[in-house]
């Protein structure tokens, strides 16, 4: 009689460790199909509101701005984009202009920086340029208040030169030369800006 009671019992705390096993199992089983599910969750979110500029920014969105378009990333949205990146680099270019200028008339000079956060109406995005048209740029500014009038010409030349490969690389039209609301000629009147431009 005990052999047998004995015995029940051991089946019996087999058949618990078999259950508890299980248990254990669909346990885990639940937590990885709960990972995976927040993980899509997560991926269709971000793909639903990649942010400003489709999720571009810096050199990435000037990649794709002047035709290498980033591995995965679907080239269609490039073209809803590049009407919107117009601001932005009309601002960068802008900004590093200013930057030379105002170092101009402090009698200083820096490296200027390839990148930027410009703000939109779609909130703030990196941009960068590349090194010689920033330096460039950035020149055109510090000698635009340093350089005697006589010899601006020059400095309104390399500025719609500058500005002519920066809006041809990126695509996106240019609509008069830098040097008109940059460096407008002494008794020129200052160019009206596209609502699109305005600051």
């Amino acid at each position: 009689m005990d052999a047998f009671v004995s015995a029940l019992m051991a089946m019996g705390i087999l058949v618990l460790l078999v259950f508890i096993l299980y248990l254990l199992d669909r346990v885990n089983n639940l937590e990885k199909e709960t990972r995976q599910f927040t993980k899509s969750l997560k991926s269709q979110k971000e793909a639903v509101s990649p942010g400003p500029f489709a999720g571009l920014h810096s050199k990435k969105l000037w990649d794709a701005m002047t035709g290498r378009v980033p591995e995965g990333f679907d080239p269609a949205l490039v073209d809803e984009v590049r009407p919107l990146y117009e601001i932005v680099l009309h601002k960068h270019v802008d900004a590093i202009f200013q930057e030379g200028v105002a170092d101009g008339q402090l009698g200083a000079a820096v490296e200027p920086k390839n990148t930027k956060f410009i703000n939109t109406a779609r909130g703030p995005v990196e941009s960068w340029l590349p090194s010689a048209q920033v330096n460039t740029l950035y020149k055109c500014g510090l000698d635009s208040v340093q350089l005697p009038v006589d010899q601006l010409e020059a400095v309104r030349f390399a500025l719609d030169e500058a500005g002519q490969t920066l809006y041809g690389k990126a695509m996106v039209n240019l609509a008069q030369p830098l040097s008109v609301s940059l460096m407008p000629r002494p008794g020129a009147e200052m160019p009206v800006l596209p609502p699109t431009l305005a600051p």
